[in-house]
């Protein structure tokens, strides 16, 4: 999905809706800085993906993962660009 609103909006959302872990890339891992927890990319699903453009700057286009671990019943998101 390609959206041209605010990233701040699509987080806001999605932290409304439980997806409230930042994750980041940690060399083989995702980590979820709030649960102070490693995991491997097969034990997420990415629910959602939202895609920014910024026609003028392309360098400044971003994705914005929504991820969550069924198993350890851990929702939020992935900022990467």
């Amino acid at each position: 999905m390609i959206l041209d609103n605010n990233l701040e909006h699509a987080l806001e959302d999605l932290q409304k809706n439980g997806y409230t872990c930042s994750f980041i890339k940690n060399n083989d891992y995702i980590y979820c800085t709030e649960k102070d927890m490693n995991f491997r990319s097969y034990e997420l699903n990415i629910t959602e993906k939202f895609r920014f453009e910024d026609k003028q700057e392309p360098s400044r286009n971003s994705i914005l993962y929504a991820i969550e671990s069924p198993e350890f019943g851990v929702k939020g998101f992935l900022l990467h660009g």
